[in-house]
C-alpha cells in the first residue's frame, strides 16, 4: 500500500533516537527567498508531541506566524507566549524570562530583524546592562534567555546559527558567601525555638533545605517513626506570575532527595504535628481550605501555607535582633553546608544533601572551605610515603 503523502499544513512527526524524543514539524510559510519556514516542537512521548503540534496548528490558524524577516521583538514575544509554555519551564522561570526580554533585550536590539542578528548585537545588550550597573550574573542570565530563545529559531530553521551561543560568556567573579559560626547557629536556633519559625529555620540550618523546599514539605514526605527517621524532598512551594502560591516539583531531578533527620529535628517535627492537629481541631471544618488535602508540614493557624516572602522577613528580623546583621534563608542553607564541611562530612555527601546537580558545583561554591581536608590528605601522604620526614 502506498504511503499517504502529508498535505501542507498537516505537519510531520518523527522519533529522534539520538534525543530519545518525538519531534513534530509544521511548515508555516516561506521566507523572502521562497524557502519553506518551519516550526518544531518535541515531546517525551508521541502523544505529547502530537498535542504540541496541534497547538502549533491552532496558532497558525489564528495568524501567529513568525518568519526570518520578523524583528527579534516579534520573535521573542511569540516564543514567550506560544513556545515556552509548551515545555516544563516553571511559572517563576517564565516570569524571569519575560522580565529579561522586556527590560534588557528588546529595548536594545528588539528592532533588529531576526535573520540579521550578529554576535555584536548580543554584546550590545551585555554592554548596556553593564553600563546600567547590572551585576555580571544578571548579564549571564539575559544572555542565557536569548540563547534559549534562539535555539528555537535554529530548530525552526529561521536562522542558521545561534549568535547568543557564539558570543563569549560573562565572566563571573567568585564571591565567597558568609556563613554562621557554630555558636551563632546555635544561638539562632534557640531564638527561633520561641517563635512560629522554629521548624523552618531548623530545617534550613540543619539540612540545607531551600526556602521553597522547606515550605513545600508534606507529612507524606516524612517518616518520623521508622528505624532511621528521614524526609524526602519532592516539591517546592513558590508564587506564580500572579503571586498565588502553588506546589511545584523540586528544582531539578537532583533536588529530589531523601535525607536522614537529626534526633532534635525529629522531636521538633513531632511537636509541629501535634501543634497542627490542635490548631485544626480548634478551627473546625474548613481548616486549610484547598491545602488540607496536601497535608503541608508548615502552615499557619488557619492551615494555609506560609508565604516565602514572610519567611524571608522573619529570618532577617531574627538574625538582626541577635546582632548578626540581616541574613537570608539562602544563607542559612549556605551555613548548613559550611558547618557540615567543618564537621568533616565528605564533599559528596554534602553535595547530595544540598541536592546539587553535581559534586563539581559544590566544590566550586565551597572549595575555599576544604583547606583542613586538604591538610589531612597531605599529612596522610607524608606518613605513608615519607615516614622518616613527616611521620609520627
Amino acid at each position: 500500500m502506498a504511503k499517504k503523502k502529508r498535505s501542507n499544513g498537516e505537519g510531520s512527526l518523527t522519533y529522534r533516537k539520538d534525543r530519545d524524543r518525538y519531534e513534530a514539524r509544521l511548515t508555516t510559510g516561506r521566507d523572502a527567498a521562497g524557502r519553506p519556514t518551519r516550526r518544531t516542537v518535541t515531546g517525551k512521548t508521541r502523544q505529547i508531541a502530537l498535542e504540541r503540534l496541534g497547538e502549533l496548528k491552532r496558532q497558525q490558524l489564528a495568524g501567529v506566524t513568525i518568519g526570518a524577516n520578523a524583528t527579534l521583538e516579534q520573535f521573542l514575544n511569540s516564543w514567550l507566549t506560544d513556545v515556552l509554555p509548551l515545555g516544563d519551564t516553571t511559572a517563576g522561570t517564565r516570569a524571569s524570562y519575560e522580565s529579561n526580554v522586556r527590560l534588557h533585550i528588546v529595548p536594545v536590539i528588539g528592532h533588529v530583524r531576526l535573520d540579521k542578528l550578529t554576535t555584536a548585537h548580543v554584546r550590545q545588550v551585555l554592554s548596556k546592562m553593564q553600563t546600567n550597573g547590572s551585576a555580571p550574573n544578571s548579564q549571564r542570565i539575559a544572555r542565557a534567555v536569548l540563547r534559549r530563545a534562539l535555539d528555537t529559531a535554529v530548530r525552526d530553521e529561521l536562522v542558521m546559527r545561534n549568535v547568543a551561543a557564539a558570543t563569549d560568556g560573562v565572566r563571573l567573579t567568585k564571591k565567597e558567601g558568609r556563613t554562621l559560626t557554630p555558636e551563632q547557629a546555635r544561638t539562632l536556633l534557640s531564638a527561633a525555638s520561641n517563635t512560629e519559625w522554629d521548624v523552618p529555620v531548623a530545617l534550613m540550618l540543619s539540612l540545607g533545605l531551600r526556602r521553597g523546599e522547606a515550605l513545600g514539605l508534606a507529612w507524606s514526605d516524612l517518616d518520623l517513626d521508622g528505624e532511621r527517621p528521614a524526609l524526602t524532598v519532592r516539591h517546592s512551594l513558590k508564587p506564580d506570575e500572579r503571586g498565588a502560591l502553588h506546589l511545584g516539583n523540586a528544582k531539578t531531578s537532583g533536588s529530589r532527595r531523601t535525607l536522614h533527620l537529626p534526633a532534635a529535628m525529629v522531636e521538633k517535627l513531632r511537636a509541629q504535628r501535634a501543634r497542627q492537629a490542635s490548631e485544626q481541631l480548634a478551627f473546625g471544618p474548613g481548616w486549610g481550605g484547598k491545602w488540607q488535602k496536601i497535608g503541608l508540614v508548615l502552615t499557619n493557624s488557619v492551615g494555609s501555607p506560609y508565604d516565602p516572602g514572610r519567611l524571608l522577613r522573619a529570618v532577617k528580623t531574627l538574625t538582626g535582633d541577635l546582632g548578626f546583621g540581616e541574613w537570608t534563608p539562602h544563607e542559612l542553607r549556605h551555613s548548613a553546608a559550611s558547618l557540615m564541611l567543618a564537621g568533616n562530612v565528605p564533599l559528596k555527601t554534602v553535595s547530595d544533601t544540598l541536592g546539587h546537580a553535581s559534586i563539581r558545583l559544590t566544590a566550586d561554591v565551597y572549595g575555599h572551605l576544604m583547606a583542613p581536608a586538604r591538610d589531612d590528605a597531605a599529612d596522610a601522604m607524608s606518613r605513608l610515603l615519607w615516614p622518616a620526614v613527616g611521620g609520627d
